[in-house]
């Protein structure tokens, strides 16, 4: 931790920069009594308010543009320090996603960081075993006592293993121990724990090959793309360097996209290594939880830290190793306040702490690819699948336009359906639209259930018999009439998980028909009991969206079925193709993982299509070499940079004017390397009843697209307009 000092006349006082939770490019300077360190936390007075804010920086009185004596003192001063890297990365954020240096600050931090409160952490307890040969004791033991008892003898707990061994008892049961000498606590340094390794998978040639190479590097920035096709063991790769970075000492963070979807990946960690202490960093864990891990990780008191794309900004003490797993996901990008690539940022940390990060996926995304072309990453691949005899599923095409559907289904995946129901196999459909039906529309006049503050159609939900938009959460009854004309005849068109999960059910009703798409997993409970369903092979037809798509093994699953897939075929959207294919390698992967053969039937309109042609072949690397060519050939990303100015308010001529305003001011400081694009509305219009808009500015070299953002945006911030106008800036956009 740095100490601040200052100079000045006045002795008794130092004076430091704060920077504080306002959409304002700068710092605020009060004074102190006491010498402050750079990253503490302090509460001040604003505006008449009392608020939390963070020392940035000190200064001299020789800086200040006003009496020393109108200054504010800093009203307290918490314990919390924010530590030098993640201050570093910090800056960092707010030059390159060019947002302001407060607003990162209280994005970073844990939630309870930023409210004026004094926070008191219950510091974990290790517990280790005294005495080793009371058998007659364990005799007297309930099951879950034999089984800490046992876990005790080569192992050091803490209290929140104890607890998830005994329940809401352990504390009585530990105080009993304490007290008759069975157990005593550790003292020390954590991190000096041997790691206890259990359920220790063997590694085939092509994993121990990745392994040694990439532990190789273990002491300098290498940034690794782990490319395996699914089910290629990839989080066994990860658990043996894990390994290896905790027998050094050090930590190791693991970023994954969406905590409910990789809970397989969570229970091989604790089960590989169960007596290291970790921590899970998500939206899921209570405000004191994250607080807890955030400060404990920065006092190398929790040796792993796994998280979702906020637990980036987490400190460390020692960190080892970074490793992004399905890389390419999108979800690692924020795309509302301060919108940045967590992946970006984790290369960023690597870089910094000079560590090896690992970049794993079976469809890395294009990004990532170009960078290992340009031999800034190292390639490893993994080829086979890691369960002896387990190959990739044969995927079959079905023409739509030669093979009709029922109910969007055709004979052809009836009947394979129902093989696998003989057969008591699980069958997967993947359909990316939750809900009944996509619209509801009138057979009379031609009504359709569009939302009336986005420019898209409400979804029927058959259940609840409700209209939901599933953008801005608008949701009302279905009307029993067309709202119109009046008419009876209101129907609903296409499929969405609803209707398939009916339709299914009414054609095989002795099968146990499951559905898993956002709203039947709208809380982790859920989705763990519906999780516990599939794994105790209590289901025989499995229904969902890209939720399915990644980080589940299933080795049961023998079949999966593609419907309504072509819409991301011709899109706005350059990266639709891209995100398409990724979806449908993914799934597919899912077939197959055990020594049962897999299948995947896809249905579509256009089995022509390179992005079929390629599927089928299982050839990711042709296709991404396809796209990669054909993105060079149109000057797209990864070829080029791009940033979205976007602008939004109650009326689009309004937001139109404002984007004109703001194209004039560009054009007229051009730096004549930046490609300036005319003001455009947004495909998506109209968005929880704001009209939108947006500009694209591109330019093939990074820097001066920068640095003429740097130039302009503070004359944008200077422009006159109407108080309803909103605008942000989007650097690297994954949303077109």
């Amino acid at each position: 931790m740095e100490q601040l000092s200052n100079s000045n006349n006045n002795a008794n006082k130092y004076l430091v920069n704060l920077v504080l939770d306002l959409p304002l490019d700068r710092e605020f300077t009060y004074s102190c009594e006491t010498q402050l360190t750079l990253g503490q936390r302090v509460l001040v007075e604003f505006i008449n308010k009392q608020v939390v804010g963070f020392v940035w920086r000190s200064i001299t009185e020789l800086e200040l543009d006003c009496s020393i004596d109108k200054i504010k003192p800093v009203i307290n001063i918490y314990p919390e320090v924010i530590p030098s890297d993640v201050l570093q990365l910090i800056k960092f954020t707010a030059k390159y996603y060019h947002y302001p240096i407060g607003q990162v600050f209280f994005t970073a931090v844990p939630s309870l960081l930023r409210k004026p409160i004094f926070i008191h952490l219950d510091t974990e307890k290790y517990i280790k075993l005294i005495r080793r040969d009371h058998e007659v004791f364990k005799k007297r033991m309930g099951l879950k006592q034999q089984e800490l008892y046992s876990k005790l003898q080569d192992s050091i707990l803490s209290y929140t293993q104890i607890k998830e061994i005994l329940g809401i008892t352990y504390k009585k049961l530990i105080e009993k121990w304490l007290s008759i000498g069975v157990i005593g606590y550790c003292e020390g340094n954590i991190s000096t724990l041997i790691p206890k390794i259990s359920n220790k998978l063997p590694l085939n040639t092509e994993q121990c090959d990745v392994v040694n190479q990439i532990s190789q590097n273990l002491a300098k920035f290498s940034p690794a793309v782990l490319y395996g096709i699914t089910g290629s063991g990839k989080t066994e790769v990860y658990l043996e360097l894990i390994e290896n970075v905790i027998l050094l000492g050090k930590q190791v963070l693991v970023l994954v996209p969406e905590i409910n979807l990789t809970p397989q990946l969570l229970d091989r960690f604790k089960r590989r290594f169960n007596n290291m202490p970790m921590h899970i960093l998500t939206s899921n864990v209570s405000e004191k939880e994250r607080v807890t891990g955030y400060i404990e990780a920065s006092l190398h008191t929790k040796q792993i830290i796994i998280g979702t794309r906020m637990a980036v900004f987490t400190p460390f003490k020692n960190l080892g190793l970074i490793i992004v797993d399905e890389e390419h996901d999108s979800s690692f990008k924020q795309n509302e306040g301060l919108r940045y690539n967590a992946r970006d940022l984790a290369v960023y940390r690597a870089n910094y702490f000079n560590i090896p990060i690992i970049l794993g996926s079976a469809t890395p995304s294009l990004e990532t690819l170009y960078n290992y072309k340009l031999k800034r990453y190292a390639l490893y691949k993994l080829t086979g699948r890691a369960v002896a005899g387990a190959v990739l599923p044969e995927i079959k095409l079905l023409d739509l336009n030669t093979i009709p559907a029922n109910n969007g289904l055709t004979d052809n995946v009836v009947k394979a359906i129902q093989s696998r129901f003989i057969n008591k196999e699980l069958s997967l459909i993947y359909i990316n639209r939750r809900g009944y039906a996509p619209v509801i529309s009138c057979y009379e006049c031609g009504w359709v259930s569009s939302c009336k503050n986005c420019s898209s159609n409400m979804v029927y939900h058959n259940k609840e018999a409700r209209l939901k938009c599933h953008h801005c959460g608008l949701s009302y009854k279905l009307p029993s009439v067309c709202p119109k004309c009046g008419s009876k005849y209101i129907q609903a068109i296409g499929q969405g998980t609803q209707k398939i999960e009916e339709t299914l059910a009414q054609i095989f009703p002795e099968a146990r028909v499951l559905r898993i798409d956002q709203d039947t997993t709208n809380s982790k409970l859920a989705w763990d009991n519906l999780y516990a369903k599939v794994h105790n092979n209590e289901v025989d037809i499995l229904i969902g969206t890209q939720m399915l798509t990644k980080g589940h093994d299933f080795h049961n699953l023998t079949l999966v079925v593609g419907l309504n897939l072509d819409s991301g075929l011709y899109s706005y959207d350059f990266r639709a193709t891209e995100f398409l294919f990724t979806q449908l390698m993914q799934v597919s992967g899912r077939a197959g993982r055990g020594l049962k053969k897999g299948e995947v039937l896809l249905q579509t309109h256009y089995p022509r299509h390179e992005l079929y042609q390629y599927l089928i072949k299982h050839d990711f690397a042709g296709f991404a070499n396809f796209l990669l060519k054909e993105r060079k050939g149109l000057t797209l990303p990864p070829y080029t940079f791009y940033v979205l100015i976007r602008a939004s308010s109650n009326s689009l001529d309004t937001t139109m004017a404002f984007l004109t305003q703001v194209h004039e001011l560009l054009i007229k400081n051009s730096d004549n390397s930046t490609i300036i694009y005319h003001p455009v509305a947004s495909v998506m219009q109209r968005l929880k009843n704001k009209e939108r808009g947006q500009i694209l500015l591109s330019n093939n070299k990074r820097k001066e697209l920068h640095d003429y953002l740097a130039m302009v945006l503070p004359l944008i911030e200077k422009l006159k307009h109407k108080s309803d106008i909103l605008w942000h800036v989007d650097i690297d956009p994954t949303d077109m």
